[in-house]
């Protein structure tokens, strides 16, 4: 745990966003984030840093949560690695019969079904699997955001917010951002009880 302050910390730049001003840095030991404003770039001169950049800066915390103070030095990272690409669906195409070439019926416009939304449970279902995730968006003003889980073709986010991002450990999730994580099932839906980095 990071105490109020902390000299001489080694954190990997996350993201920053140069039109916005701010950004994330992940330490190296692993124990978690702080912010990064672009007021503590000023005075060395730094253009905007790109992911990957490592830091030896100064942390601290207060009732906004842990933040970079001061930079000692600054090193380039490597470029980040592409993300693999999904391969998209094939698209089915409906025959004269309204049907595939397997047999199985297509809908008016070949567009695949969308799955039916189970029906909601009368007590909320605890799953224990880690499941593999996008950041469809996070909002910085109500802390909240929503993940897609990979082959959810519902189109159903799963809720997250700042608090439990915290307990993860993790300050802010980008948008576009890659997690693991674990669901509950209540009533109003799916909701993250668990969030990693992917």
């Amino acid at each position: 745990m990071v105490s109020e302050e902390q000299k001489n910390v080694t954190a990997t730049v996350k993201w920053y966003k140069a039109d916005k001003g701010f950004g994330f840095v992940r330490f190296a030991d692993g124990s978690g984030e702080a912010f990064l404003h672009s007021s503590v770039l000023a005075p060395l001169g730094e253009a905007a840093p790109t992911e990957g950049t490592v830091l030896v800066c100064d942390i601290v915390e207060n009732a906004k949560g842990r933040q970079v103070s001061a930079i000692h030095s600054v090193t380039p990272g490597a470029p980040p690695e592409p993300k693999p690409r999904r391969e998209p669906k094939p698209r089915r195409v409906r025959g004269a019969d309204g049907l595939d070439g397997a047999g199985v019926p297509v809908p008016m416009g070949g567009e695949e079904p969308r799955p039916q939304r189970a029906p909601r449970r009368e007590q909320p279902v605890q799953t224990t699997e880690l499941l593999h995730g996008t950041v469809r968006w996070y909002n910085l003003d109500s802390q909240s955001g929503l993940i897609d889980p990979w082959g959810d073709e519902g189109g159903v986010g799963v809720y997250f917010d700042r608090s439990l991002l915290r307990q993860c450990g993790l300050e802010v999730l980008a948008d576009g951002e890659d997690v693991r994580f674990v669901a509950q099932y209540g009533d109003n839906g799916p909701y993250a009880v668990r969030i990693e980095l992917a």
